[in-house]
């Protein structure tokens, strides 16, 4: 099923894959390719043929993170409006957070931002060898507000603090010695991996890996509704500095900033 931003592959053995497919805007989030995300999510939840399913990309980007034509309309906004707008990528992975199958990343390209959020959501990522990763939101003025419940979940509050304030890139190594994913390969290796990572899953009792998954979740650090309220208002709050102003322009105007203007 091919829908405007993703495409749906239809369900074979019991796995389906959800492919983020605008490889000409290096796949970022955008409205439409959030709304489309979230509808596959809710039908693919509740198909009973569908035991594990993969999310991948086409393109040189896995995910390059929130759209910045989006954003940039937020910095004319009102706060409601920032707030509707910034609950929609947060509403998203909060409900791939909550899917009750196995969810794995198969992530072949760059990573950036919300990118990453998605990775974090994922019981499982498996990564090429050679890409980027960052986040890099510090320097367009902004904060990875909605997707650092995950983020800090699954690499931990000293990695966190450090790739949140330096926006600094890592790789593939990195990002295994963090948690971020389970094991990177060769590009020619990915599927196999992939194959290997997905074939126990379809051996054992669905309802038992969904209660296992909500056990593991409820045991763990507690990201809920209020958690998700705290970092859309933090980002709602960001979206009002100067700061994110003047580094979205200067994004946009290929420029840089102010605060790296010398005096």
């Amino acid at each position: 099923m091919k829908k405007e931003t993703i495409i749906v592959k239809q369900e074979q053995n019991g796995i389906c894959e959800i492919v983020l497919n605008q490889p000409d805007k290096h796949n970022s989030l955008s409205p439409k390719m959030i709304e489309e995300l979230g509808d596959a999510f809710d039908l693919l939840k509740e198909d009973t043929k569908v035991k594990v399913l993969i999310i991948s990309s086409t393109g040189k980007s896995f995910c390059a993170g929130g759209d910045l034509d989006w954003m940039k309309k937020q910095i004319f906004s009102n706060r409601a409006t920032r707030i509707k707008e910034a609950n929609k990528l947060a509403h998203l992975l909060y409900k791939m957070y909550q899917f009750p199958k196995p969810l794995v990343a198969k992530v072949e390209g760059n990573a950036f931002g919300g990118g990453i959020g998605i990775i974090s959501v994922c019981d499982i990522a498996i990564c090429t060898e050679n890409i980027k990763l960052a986040l890099t939101e510090v320097k367009l003025g902004l904060i990875p507000a909605t997707i650092s419940p995950y983020v800090i979940l699954k690499i931990g509050s000293n990695n966190a603090l450090d790739l949140f304030t330096s926006g600094r890139n890592f790789n593939a190594k990195d990002a295994k010695e963090m948690g971020l994913v389970k094991s990177f390969c060769k590009n020619e290796n990915i599927e196999n991996i992939i194959s290997s990572e997905t074939e126990p899953f379809l051996l054992n009792a669905p309802s038992a890996m969904s209660a296992s998954k909500m056990l593991v979740k409820s045991l763990s650090f507690k990201i809920d509704k209020e958690t998700v309220k705290f970092t859309v208002e933090a980002l709602a709050d960001v979206w009002e500095n100067p700061e994110a102003i003047e580094g979205i322009n200067a994004f946009f105007e290929k420029r840089k900033p102010n605060w790296l203007m010398e005096n």
